[in-house]
């Protein structure tokens, strides 16, 4: 059993099953189009911000007005099928109520937008248990860089080696182990490499194993 400080949860595909509705929209949103996404770039597109993501996508099409066309049609998809079908990770709520009645402060650090992280987070019944958020417009670089993580600390006035991170995807361990966090990883749609696998503290099946690493 560990006993950190504090827990910072990721939000998208580790609380949330944004994962698979991005997905989904992106497939849709390319079909749509005419254009091929290999599987290898979705499954990149995990943990990763919309610049890097456009970028990846405009070195494959050569069409900057066409991925202008496709992020803005994918988006909308997105925002629908988010509404519909979006639901909580396994185990999210009960990890985060019960690592918060043990005493542990709990934070989130997403890679999302405020405007549209927070309204998830109340419409799941998770942001009653944050004493702290911070989300992916308050930092200047995005995962895989640590930038997040060591804002999370800082606001949270504790040393990011003191606190535990959870994460679903490479990109955000990666950046949670730069951070100095110990790192648990819960993959929805990308597996671990070699490298995150072996740094990481654990890689989880789901998170109702998490309650009892942290706090017994």
């Amino acid at each position: 059993m560990l006993s950190p400080q504090a827990v910072v949860f990721d939000m998208d595909g580790t609380l949330v099953d944004t994962e698979r509705v991005s997905q989904a929209s992106w497939r849709r949103a390319a079909a749509d189009m005419g254009i091929v996404l290999p599987d290898s770039m979705l499954n990149d597109f995990v943990g990763c911000s919309i610049p890097n993501a456009r970028t990846m996508v405009i070195e494959l099409v050569g069409d900057v007005q066409l991925v202008d066309r496709l992020f803005s049609h994918q988006a909308e998809l997105f925002l629908t099928m988010r509404d519909e079908d979006l639901e909580m990770r396994p185990g999210a709520f009960e990890a985060v109520r019960s690592l918060h009645d043990a005493g542990l402060p709990v934070a989130l650090a997403t890679s999302t937008e405020r405007e549209y992280a927070m309204p998830l987070m109340e419409r799941f019944g998770l942001a009653q248990f944050f004493s702290m958020t911070v989300c992916g417009d308050e930092v200047e670089r995005s995962k895989p860089e640590p930038d997040i993580y060591l804002e999370a600390a800082r606001r949270l006035g504790t040393r990011p080696e003191a606190c535990a991170a959870v994460e679903d995807s490479v990109n955000g361990a990666r950046a949670a182990l730069a951070a100095g966090m110990v790192t648990f990883m819960v993959p929805e749609w990308a597996e671990p490499t070699p490298d995150v696998r072996s740094a990481c503290a654990g890689i989880l099946q789901s998170l109702h194993e998490l309650p009892a690493l942290l706090i017994g």
